[in-house]
């Protein structure tokens, strides 16, 4: 299983929405968002994220 990492830093973009929807359908893929325009992201659990990925998008 692939494990996908997007890292949003615009809100409410959306190619970035619909690439996510698309991969959230595929089976095979394990996704995790982390959406760095939120207040406070936890900045050391995105590194720990940045290492177990084997894709990393930024949008």
């Amino acid at each position: 299983m692939r494990n996908l990492l997007h890292i949003l830093t615009r809100p409410d973009d959306p190619l970035a929405d619909k690439i996510i929807a698309l991969q959230r359908d595929q089976p095979d893929c394990q996704l995790t968002v982390a959406d760095l325009t939120a207040p406070d992201p936890d900045y050391d659990a995105l590194l720990e994220k940045i290492f177990t990925a084997d894709s990393i998008q930024v949008w």
